[in-house]
Formats: structure tokens, C-alpha cells, sequence
């Protein structure tokens, strides 16, 4: 015979709450993918129009085309990529049943807080139009709240919330009369983890060299003295390590002064031809492709550097960050800033 629990006073004291919570992920929807059938030349086998396989039916088919008109919702979490703002949905259902001598539920209150691997940051939650429907929740009723986090960090991540409310039970005796004393009344609370992974959406490996000096004025006219001034190339390598084709922005360089940077990639202008800027310009980066970008860092105009302000290592070995900007096939943006980055002399 199975060995059978006995059952504790605190299970008996257990309750199940009248409220349940479901979180829900906001993410754009992808283009609807139809397969028209091939057109039948033989004349043994019966004729079978193209679009009897489409979800979308109409009057031109491409059989080289497979996109439709129609909006796809995704069947699942999806994946969540650094640089990307996470969006959520915390849903409240009153699953009490509406009677007489049913609880009341009041004072709603729900906290949410995404812990990171790194640190634990509370979430400001943008309230729903059913907010000014009153202090309390009917039964079948729902409270929605949205939570949008940017994601920052690379690995696990976990969407706590807490959900407290007050729950009133009515007096059986009330039943039938205009108001319903409350037979006592409690504060519950509950709490639900809801753990994702975050991963990288384009991985960026960088190394820079030192360029031969260049000669300039050191801005006296009167004791004219040739300065050596540093000059390095910095390149990295930008992979796509998600599952979803993206369109680079903007890929830029930002060092500390007294160095500027110039890009030397696809925004280069062309002196010789007028340059027509357009989203038809912007590099695509399909899954596992990689792009190699690079930057000149070189002092700014001698003149307007006081030497006095800089130290030497400030002077001769620059740091930078490098900044990328990209949009995936829906147009949902991405952000990702590097560390500062050193380059050094010989």
C-alpha cells in the first residue's frame, strides 16, 4: 500500500485565491509564409488551381513569392536579445464567482521588479483604462498592467511579480438586503517568477593598430615646430548571432577627447559623387553573417588643445566605445553600447 501524507493543519488552512495572474509578451507579429502549388502541364493529372493552397487567396499568385498579406501572432515566448526592450502584459482575472455571499476583492496592488544577473531593478507599471473603474474588482473583471525593461545583460533574467489585494467575505445573512456587512476581511499576497534568457544579437570583436605620425603646426608662427600626432585604425567584427535577419542604422565611434573619430564605412561620403542617403543604403545582416567595420581616431586641431589639461596617456593611447544601432525585419529596435575600448602605442 502507498505510503498517504497526512495532512497538516496549515494544508487545511490553504485557500486557493480569487485572483490569478498571466503574463503575456508584447512582440510584433511576422509576415504570414504561403506556399503556392506548382502549375500542372501534364494533362493525365487533373488540374488543380495554384491558389488552392494559399491562406490568402487572390487573383495574381507568385509562385517565387511567399509572403502573404496576412499578420502572423508568434506561437511562443520567443527569443529576448540584449539591446532590446522587453515588453509584457501582467493580466489580473477575478476568477471568484459572482453571489450574493461571494468575496469582495479590493485594493489590488501589484509590484513587479526584473532581476538581472547582475542586479535587481523594479519596474514602473503603466496602468490600463479599467484603472478608473474603482477601488474594487468584480468577479470575471481584470486589471492589466505593462512593464517594458531594457535589456542590458547577457544571461538569465527573471520577471518577479506580487500581486496583493484584500479579500472580504459578505455575511450569508446579508443576503437580499442593500448592503452587505463583511463577515471579516484579510490581506493575501502572491508572488510568480517568470525566467527568460537573454542572449546577443550581435556579437562585436574589435582590435586596433597605430598608423604612421603625421607632421602639423603647432599653431606659433613665430617658432614653427612640427608635431608628431598619433594616428590608429580601429576595426571590429560584427556578427549576427540571433534568428532573425537585422538592418544596421548606425555603427559609430565615440572617443574620449581630444580624439575625434571618422568612419571609414558604408556613411563615408564620396566627394566625387553626391551622396543619396536612404534606408536602401543601410547594410542587411542575415543570421551568422558577419560585417567589419572601421574607424580613424586622431587628435583634434592642435590649436585647440591645452596640453596643460591632458596627461600623456590621455594623449597618446585613446579610448572609445562603440555604439550600433539596428532594426529587426518588423521593425523593433535594438541598442548596444561596448566598454571603453584602449588603443595603444607601439
Amino acid at each position: 500500500m502507498a505510503h498517504q501524507r497526512r495532512q497538516s493543519v496549515l494544508d487545511g488552512h490553504k485557500q486557493a485565491h480569487s485572483l490569478s495572474l498571466k503574463v503575456l509578451r508584447l512582440s510584433k507579429p511576422s509576415l504570414s509564409q504561403q506556399y503556392p502549388l506548382p502549375p500542372v502541364t501534364s494533362t493525365d493529372v487533373p488540374q488543380i488551381s495554384p491558389e488552392a493552397a494559399l491562406s490568402c487567396p487572390s487573383e495574381e499568385v507568385d509562385g517565387q513569392f511567399i509572403l502573404s498579406p496576412l499578420l502572423t501572432l508568434p506561437p511562443a515566448f520567443g527569443s529576448a536579445y540584449v539591446g532590446e526592450t522587453f515588453s509584457c502584459t501582467l493580466c489580473i482575472n477575478n476568477e471568484s464567482l459572482e453571489s450574493a455571499s461571494g468575496p469582495l476583492i479590493s485594493g489590488v496592488r501589484i509590484a513587479a521588479e526584473m532581476q538581472t544577473p547582475s542586479q535587481t531593478v523594479p519596474l514602473d507599471l503603466v496602468a490600463g483604462e479599467e484603472a478608473s473603474k474603482g477601488p474594487s474588482l468584480e468577479p470575471g473583471n481584470s486589471l492589466q498592467r505593462i512593464v517594458r525593461f531594457d535589456l542590458k545583460e547577457e544571461g538569465t533574467h527573471v520577471l518577479a511579480v506580487t500581486v496583493t489585494y484584500t479579500e472580504t467575505r459578505l455575511s450569508a445573512k446579508s443576503e437580499g438586503l442593500g448592503e452587505h456587512p463583511a463577515a471579516g476581511g484579510r490581506v493575501r499576497t502572491f508572488r510568480k517568477l517568470y525566467q527568460f534568457l537573454a542572449q546577443q544579437q550581435i556579437a562585436v570583436r574589435t582590435k586596433s593598430a597605430e598608423l604612421p605620425f603625421v607632421a602639423a603646426d603647432s599653431g606659433n608662427a613665430k617658432t614653427f615646430q612640427p608635431t608628431r600626432l598619433p594616428r590608429f585604425i580601429l576595426e571590429a567584427q560584427l556578427e549576427n548571432t540571433g534568428e532573425n535577419p537585422v538592418t544596421l542604422e548606425d555603427v559609430a565611434l565615440n572617443p574620449k577627447p581630444p580624439f575625434i573619430s571618422t568612419s571609414l564605412n558604408w556613411d563615408l561620403p564620396d566627394p566625387g559623387q553626391q551622396q543619396i542617403s536612404g534606408v536602401n543604403d543601410l547594410p542587411i545582416l542575415n543570421p551568422r553573417d558577419v560585417m567589419q567595420v572601421a574607424f580613424l581616431l586622431e587628435r583634434g586641431p592642435e590649436s585647440t588643445i591645452d596640453q596643460g589639461t591632458w596627461s600623456k596617456e590621455e594623449l597618446e593611447n585613446p579610448q572609445s566605445q562603440l555604439s550600433i544601432r539596428w532594426r529587426s525585419s518588423m521593425g523593433d529596435g535594438g541598442f548596444l553600447t561596448t566598454g571603453w575600448l584602449l588603443s595603444r602605442k607601439r
